[in-house]
């Protein structure tokens, strides 16, 4: 067995690259490309918006990312959703990493979530494997009102966004 130094995983004998998080196992530092899906690995239901939209600048939000412990930021004024990479420099605000995102297809520079006039935006950051949102796909670079309680998914990555 070999122990991703990056997540702490087990992986089989002979593996170079971590199957949790996507790290190198060989001592030296992969470049390692966005896990990319088919659209038919991505096909979800679409759900409505969970609750309000209104957001004041003193509310915390709160990710939830399914059998994973909450994780709770402030935007200010943005915070960027991916996967750290130490090769290109890449480290968002909330880096996905030990949830399994490059296994989960979640992109460097995935997404991001910004503050203005008292609502939240979601945007794609023009990612590999897309943002939904209650699983309707967004249109990159494009912003979407984020309602409390709404599910967000990052390639195959489900989490629920919780604000107020």
């Amino acid at each position: 067995m070999k122990i991703c130094p990056i997540c702490g995983h087990e992986n089989l004998a002979g593996a170079l690259i971590c199957a949790q998080c996507g790290a190198s196992l060989t001592g030296t530092l992969l470049n390692i490309e966005t896990k990319t899906f088919t659209d038919e690995d991505l096909d979800v239901p679409v759900r409505e918006s969970a609750g309000t939209a209104t957001f004041e600048p003193e509310h915390a939000v709160r990710i939830e990312v399914a059998g994973m412990n909450p994780l709770v930021t402030y935007p200010s004024p943005e915070i960027t959703f991916g996967r750290s990479d130490p090769v290109s420099g890449v480290a968002p605000d909330v880096d996905l990493t030990p949830f399994a995102a490059y296994r989960m297809g979640v992109s460097r520079n995935h997404a991001a979530i910004r503050a203005e006039t008292n609502r939240l935006y979601l945007r794609d950051l023009d990612s590999s494997n897309g943002t939904f949102l209650n699983g309707q796909r967004l249109v990159p670079h494009q912003p979407y009102i984020l309602h409390n309680g709404d599910e967000v998914r990052l390639g195959r990555m489900v989490m629920r966004i919780y604000f107020g």
